[in-house]
């Protein structure tokens, strides 16, 4: 774990902290002022109260006309360490910051940290069917519940007594048997159809916590599924994002082709379904390409860019297939896969970093199972590690060993090949040669070309060779091997 993620997993941790003391402060604070019985926080951070799980971001919606922002500069005024209230673009949703602990009666609440949405009391409309751009208007708590996605999402805590309110009547059951659905009095297709990324959601909820969805719901999905295409590509990505980092986009993508989600948000990898290995050889006998990628996803580590990598490392598959007489073949695919990767996730606007990452991993994740197969030496192991970079090797090697678990029956080189790979790294590779390009023309009398790339690899194999033998090459010996080899 790089000290970057460190970071932010500790960022994170001190904020559902600090925001469970905003709460605590509040439930002191709010019973003497205006907005006693009056603000509630709601949503998924109620939810995971109720769960017992980690809460974070804390919402809070405020059941008056314009409530969200008179509450928000309130609490400035009696506590002017906290952040000049902000509107969220033209919708009644403030942001307060609380830079600092406060101090109420005497009593320090260790606030740094937390930020805090403040909604108004709201009902929406969705007026263009081509986008997700809604109008909202003054409400009821009724009203605000109805407009949510999923009965778990529905619950409100009041932030002045504590009290728990079930306005669906269903919601703190639904949580604790874990079911998602809809509200009762609400037509759940409209939900879907007002907001096509709640489908997404559906999906998230589902595999994260293991829940239950009824029949009617599913098939209310089903029946939406074509909606998603309004959905931009962040928003699907963002979704995704957050099923990867839990590890579980093999359930995910199960449960999106079952309600026909897949094709729309990831038809490359809808293709897969029905494209064939060849099962005469004896291995693939998991089936098509879409089950083992299935396979694979569900040995992969969880993670951004090890779980994509698993997704898309035979997405060039159904592109590549040869159907011979006696044989079925891919020639190529990680090569077609790799371009293909890259645009998928163009699409979904992945980080620059992600993309690059990631196509490398799926181009070169056949790398590892010829390595392995072939007993490769010293100078085979460091040409790879050379080749796809120290950074990234490793990343490689786990794809290999997923891909190779979700080949059925397992054959899983890559445990002897790491070890191999160790020993040969004991002398670490270097992707600069030890006598580089200028000097080579110098000692050659050439100018820039063919010859000066050939002569460089030359010296990195020599390196390669010098650390099988446990020794480094050393810029002396590295002139005599160049000038003996390219003027004789």
């Amino acid at each position: 774990m790089n000290q970057g993620m460190i970071n932010r997993i500790a960022k994170k941790v001190i904020s559902s902290a600090a925001e469970k003391e905003v709460e605590r402060l509040f439930k002191k604070l709010l019973p003497s002022s205006p907005f006693a019985g009056k603000a509630f926080s709601v949503g998924g951070y109620v939810r995971d109260e109720l769960l017992g799980v980690g809460t974070k971001d804390l919402d809070v919606v405020v059941n008056m006309q314009g409530g969200a922002g008179k509450m928000t500069k309130w609490l400035h005024r009696e506590f002017p360490s906290i952040s000049r209230p902000r509107q969220m673009r033209n919708y009644p949703i403030w942001v307060i910051a609380f830079k600092e602990d406060v101090k109420y009666k005497g009593e320090v609440y260790n606030t740094s940290g937390a930020e805090v949405e403040f909604a108004d009391s709201q009902k929406e409309s969705f007026p263009d069917e081509s986008s997700r751009d809604r109008l909202t208007e003054p409400g009821t708590l009724e009203e605000d519940s109805q407009r949510r996605d999923f009965t778990v999402n529905m619950l409100l805590r009041d932030l002045s007594s504590g009290e728990l309110l079930d306005l669906t009547g269903t919601s703190i059951k639904d949580i604790k048997e874990g079911i998602l659905r809809g509200h009762h009095a609400v037509d759940f297709g409209k939900i879907l159809n007002d907001d096509p990324l709640r489908m997404m959601r559906l999906v998230r909820f589902q595999v994260k916590y293991g829940w239950k969805i009824p029949m009617d719901v599913l098939r209310t999905v089903k029946k939406n599924a074509g909606r998603i295409k309004i959905v931009s590509g962040e928003r699907i990505r963002d979704e995704l994002i957050k099923i990867m980092k839990l590890g579980k986009l093999s359930q995910a993508i199960r449960l999106m082709k079952a309600v026909g989600l897949l094709q729309y948000v990831l038809p490359e990898i809808e293709a897969m379904k029905g494209v064939m290995h060849d099962l005469s050889r004896g291995h693939h006998q998991e089936g098509d390409v879409l089950k083992h990628t299935i396979l694979v996803l569900k040995n992969a580590k969880p993670g951004v860019e090890s779980q994509l990598a698993a997704l898309l490392h035979d997405v060039g598959k159904p592109k590549t297939q040869e159907i011979l007489e006696d044989k079925i073949q891919f020639l190529g695919h990680e090569t077609v896969g790799g371009e293909m990767a890259e645009a998928i996730m163009r699409r979904l606007k992945f980080e620059r970093t992600t993309v690059k990452s990631v196509r490398r991993m799926v181009e070169n994740h056949m790398r590892p199972h010829d390595l392995g197969r072939g007993g490769a030496g010293t100078k085979a192991l460091r040409r790879f590690v050379r080749k796809v970079g120290e950074e990234t090797y490793d990343a490689i090697l786990d794809l290999a060993e997923a891909d190779a678990l979700g080949n059925l029956p397992p054959r899983n080189y890559i445990p002897e090949l790491r070890k191999q790979i160790d020993e040969a790294m004991q002398i670490p590779v270097s992707q600069k040669s030890v006598l580089n390009g200028k000097e080579i023309m110098d000692l050659l009398g050439m100018g820039e070309g063919i010859a000066v790339g050939e002569a460089i690899q030359f010296v990195k194999d020599m390196e390669d060779e010098s650390a099988a033998r446990g020794e480094e090459l050393g810029k002396a010996e590295a002139t005599k091997l160049i000038l003996d080899k390219f003027r004789s």
